[in-house]
């Protein structure tokens, strides 16, 4: 649906319905009392041209009282390797120095490179799914996990996999190090008034698991 929204030129008000929701989840869960660091909601490059993008952000920021730390704002790889005008270079550059959280979405297929990487002060990136596919069975798989984990580390980014699916794929990818995971093997799409009763549930079944204890000699 998204291209026919975006011929309709829909797509900025879709992101405006996105952001609306999505910080006024980060409020219901704080006053749930549950601990939701942050959100993260994706940009394209239609909405990253709005010359006034960072201060509609930072008003909506202010009207729910959050502070932008808990808003990461995702782009895509290919906003990137685009030859990104200055209007989005300065709107990236905006919301960085606001406070969010600026990330890179499905890397890999794209094909950034490193210097656009520091340029526009990615804090994480999104390991694409097609990386993290059946990774626990393929060894060339795993081999490029590594190397963009290895990347990342000497850059200091963080880094998540998305779609992970499968007990297999989480397992490897934990033992690889990648710091976060989020895929159908986590949680699937739900409705709001799901995700409480779910995050309590999850949160439970986290301290239920059993520590793995270290000798000592």
């Amino acid at each position: 649906f998204l291209p026919v929204l975006e011929e309709a030129g829909l797509m900025e008000r879709l992101s405006q319905v996105m952001l609306y929701h999505s910080l006024t989840a980060l409020n219901a869960w704080d006053a749930a009392g549950l601990k939701v660091p942050a959100v993260g909601v994706n940009f394209a490059t239609q909405e990253l041209r709005n010359p006034n993008l960072s201060e509609n952000i930072k008003w909506e920021l202010e009207r729910f009282n959050l502070p932008p730390a808990r808003l990461s704002v995702e782009i895509l790889e290919t906003v990137m390797t685009d030859r990104p005008d200055d209007v989005v270079t300065r709107n990236i550059a905006a919301l960085s120095d606001l406070g969010c959280h600026i990330e890179l979405d499905d890397f890999g297929t794209g094909h950034a490179s490193i210097s656009a990487v520091r340029r526009f002060n990615i804090s994480r990136i999104k390991i694409d799914r097609s990386f993290v596919l059946r990774a626990d069975r393929d060894p060339d798989q795993q081999k490029l996990i590594a190397a963009i984990l290895t990347m990342a580390e000497r850059l200091e980014l963080e880094t998540l996999a998305e779609g992970v699916e499968t007990v297999g794929e989480h397992a490897l990818l934990s033992q690889l190090g990648c710091d976060h995971v989020q895929g159908f093997g986590i949680g699937r799409p739900m409705p709001f008034d799901q995700t409480l009763d779910w995050m309590t549930a999850h949160e439970a079944k986290l301290q239920e698991a059993p520590e793995i204890g270290r000798n000592t000699r």
